[in-house]
């Protein structure tokens, strides 16, 4: 017997509704150039990457200073070359699931000369959930569940199929940023003639 397609159809708009609501409020969140009218800046980075360390203050200086005329994806990217990259990125999506993505996200980044030198960042990374008043056995939970492994490579795997092969690497409405900028004044510019063009 074959099944009622309006079940299907009820049971699709739920599943919609649930991934809206729980992505409604966080900036990892993917959102296509076609679905605002901001300038929309994905960027694909490595925790453990010291150049996405040095990019970071300029992406929160650009989210701080013209948040109504960008948004940001913020992407997993972790580099089979950086040991702790991987780990530290499930470290974000852990938090995410708890509301917290953008607190953790900075601090991976800001103390990233800590744990990435450490013979077990788990045990920083544990110290950062407390610090963010996270349920700490939710976070190790989910830190080494295989759902948050696979939403992790899922985007790796989506920036592979966009041509990513270093980082961090950003697409501005959709068109690579070559060559990365320099400084935060180029990163700056880049984005207003992005702007101007988008009227």
């Amino acid at each position: 017997m074959l099944p009622n397609p309006k079940l299907i159809m009820v049971g699709l708009l739920a599943a919609v509704v649930l991934v809206g609501c729980q992505n409604s409020n966080d900036d990892s969140s993917f959102i296509s150039p076609d679905e605002t009218d901001k300038l929309v800046i994905t960027e694909y980075s490595d925790y453990q990457c010291p150049a996405c360390a040095y990019f970071h203050p300029f992406v929160k200086k650009i989210r701080e200073n013209m948040g109504d005329k960008v948004v940001f994806n913020l992407r997993y990217f972790p580099l089979s070359s950086h040991r702790y990259s991987a780990l530290a990125a499930r470290a974000a999506q852990a938090a995410k699931n708890q509301g917290e993505f953008m607190k953790m996200h900075s601090m991976l980044f800001e103390q990233q000369k800590k744990w990435s030198t450490a013979s077990n960042p788990s045990t920083t990374f544990v110290d950062m959930a407390r610090e963010l008043d996270l349920d700490i056995n939710q976070f190790m939970d989910e830190l080494n569940a295989e759902e948050t492994q696979k939403v992790v490579m899922e985007q790796r795997e989506e920036g592979i199929e966009r041509g990513v092969n270093s980082t961090p690497t950003f697409f501005i409405d959709g068109e690579k940023l070559t060559p990365l900028p320099k400084t935060f004044e180029e990163f700056k510019a880049a984005i207003q003639e992005h702007l101007k063009q988008k009227g």
